[in-house]
Parts: structure tokens; sequence; C-alpha cells
């Protein structure tokens, strides 16, 4: 069996009593509360995992060299991804900068890309915005209902031959820390690094760091062509990316792609080492709003108020105000 990392070990103790104590209560409330929505609620109040946001990260050195850091979306989620990019500039504020790549296609209009221009313009003069065109390499992939665009972070190691290697964040995500902490992440003959989505160490594609001096050297990309065209996955790009990476994989901490749904499934199984409970606690870098239900749909959700906080810094805040369903 594969040795899976420390990280999601089964600790001594499992979780904490009082969070099983907790689980029980909540549930009894549950169950004498008739409506779904109310019940929802309740256990997202007591039970969601709560991170703590007002201690500051330990002062630095400004890192004079930006931070390779890379995008991928069309129109339906330009804005929001403008919304992750302002919270990230803010957070990284005399700490670091980016060289931002945003792999985008035909349908992100030039008022759009002016806008997110400008965005990052305004909120930090030394990071830059680079748009590349999605390429067709992957129009024959086998998808189902799922965009072309899932592809695009698969298409970096084309795109970019002059790097040798880039971090990719999803657009539907805040960041309450800067990147700093993965500029010396020693990738060696590994393909990616990623953060765990389940315990046999499956990783989630919303956030990683792309090894492509390797991936173009051993011809990776060439196999996610071939492969895509062969096979259809259920998750196209995620299981694609665990499939050929599979061994090849740094496991990150859970902090760098909180995922909240999936944290608290994990550490109710006591699959979540303390150190990670803690680290992501005080310490939190990216919070990935992953699934069909995103904060800009609804006021009802885990943090909401938090990215649309980071909303009011962009130009998109009225648009996307106006477009909330309640």
């Amino acid at each position: 069996m594969e040795k899976l990392p420390y990280h999601l070990t089964p600790y001594e103790g499992k979780r904490p009593v009082i969070e099983n104590i907790k689980g029980v209560l909540v549930n009894i409330v549950c169950g004498l509360i008739p409506s779904k929505k109310y019940r929802g609620l309740i256990r997202e109040y007591f039970l969601a995992y709560r991170i703590c946001l007002d201690h500051p990260p330990l002062p630095v050195k400004k890192r004079l060299k930006p931070i390779n850091l890379a995008f991928g979306f069309d129109s339906g989620l330009a804005r929001q991804t403008g919304v992750a990019i302002a919270s990230l500039l803010v957070n990284s504020k005399n700490r670091c900068s980016y060289t931002i790549y945003c792999v985008v296609n035909d349908s992100v209009t030039p008022e759009t890309r002016n806008s997110l221009t400008n965005l990052v313009k305004a909120l930090d003069q030394d990071s830059s915005l680079i748009f590349i065109e999605a390429n067709q390499d992957f129009d024959q992939s086998l998808r189902g209902s799922w965009s072309i665009g899932i592809y695009y972070r698969m298409m970096l190691p084309a795109l970019l031959p002059e790097l040798d290697t880039i971090i990719y964040a999803d657009g539907d995500a805040i960041f309450c820390r800067d990147l700093i902490g993965l500029t010396d992440l020693d990738m060696g003959e590994n393909l990616i690094a990623g953060a765990p989505e389940k315990a046999d160490g499956y990783i989630n594609s919303g956030f990683l760091v792309l090894n492509l001096a390797q991936m173009r050297k051993e011809k990776i990309y060439e196999v996610w062509l071939d492969t895509s065209r062969r096979v259809q996955y259920n998750c196209p790009d995620q299981d694609l990316l665990n499939i050929t990476c599979r061994n090849r994989i740094i496991y990150l901490p859970i902090k760098y792609n909180f995922r909240h749904r999936r944290y608290y499934f994990l550490y109710r199984r006591g699959l979540i080492h303390p150190f990670d409970h803690h680290d992501l606690k005080y310490n939190p870098v990216m919070l990935h709003y992953f699934g069909p239900l995103k904060p800009w749909h609804t006021i009802r959700f885990y943090l909401d108020d938090l990215w649309w906080e980071y909303a009011r810094l962009t130009p998109f805040y009225e648009e996307l105000l106006a477009e909330r369903w309640d």
C-alpha cells in the first residue's frame, strides 16, 4: 500500500472528544427542526471549521523577484478571478510581487482584460498581468459537460516554454496570505505539488505547483493530450493529473487549498495531523470555494462576507452584487 503523506495518516486519539460531543448535540437539535434549510445553516455554523484571520503574518524582507502565478478562465469566471487576484495582492503588500499569467479565450473581452490589468496596477505597481490565449489542443478531449477551461492549467507546459515552474490557482478562491512559502519548494523530479482531496492521497487540482521543465522533459503534455482523447473521467483534469502523476506528487499543507466541507470530512475521521489543523487555523493561505454553490451566488455561504470584502476592491463589485441570488 502506498504510504500516505503524514498529515493524512490517522493520528493517535483521533479528533478531540469535545468535537464528537458537539457533533452529537448538533445532530440532536437538527432532528427537532423540520426545515432542511435551517438544519443546514445550523450545521454550517456549529460544525464548519473556523479559521482565525486576525493574526498578521510574520514580517519579512520584501522579495525582489516576482513570483510566477497562473490562472485560467473564460468570461464566466473572469470577474471572480479578479476578486482572487485582489485578495492576493492586498495580502502580499510590501512582502512580494507577482507576474500573473492568465490563460483565456476570446470570450474574455478587451474591456474585461483592461479592467483586470488596471486592477493589478492599482493594487501593486510591482506586479504585472499577462494574458495568454488558450490553444485548441484539448478540443477533442472526452470531457462530457465540462468546459474546455478545465484544461487551461494543463496547457501551461506548452504555453510557457520559458518557465521551469509555476504556481496555478483556480479563480473561485480568495487568498489570506502571500505565496512566499512556496518559492523555495524543491520539486526535484516530482511533477506537481497539491493539497489532498481524499484519504488515499488524491489531490485537488484547484491549487498546484507545476514542474514545467520536468513535464517537458518527459513529454507529459503529450501523455495528457493522448489520454484525454481516449478516456473520459468523472473529473477530467483532476483525475488525469492524479493518474499520470501518481507517486510524483508533493503534498502541500491543507492551508494552501482549504475547502471547508472536505476538510471537515477528513478531520472527523482523524485524518488530519494536529499540526496541520493548528497551522490552518492561524495561517490560512487560500480559501477555495469548491463546488457548484459560490459566495457570489448567495449570502448564505461559508465566509461569504470575506469574499465580498475583496470584491469591493474590484471594478466588478456592482455587477456581481446585482447578479446575486438573494
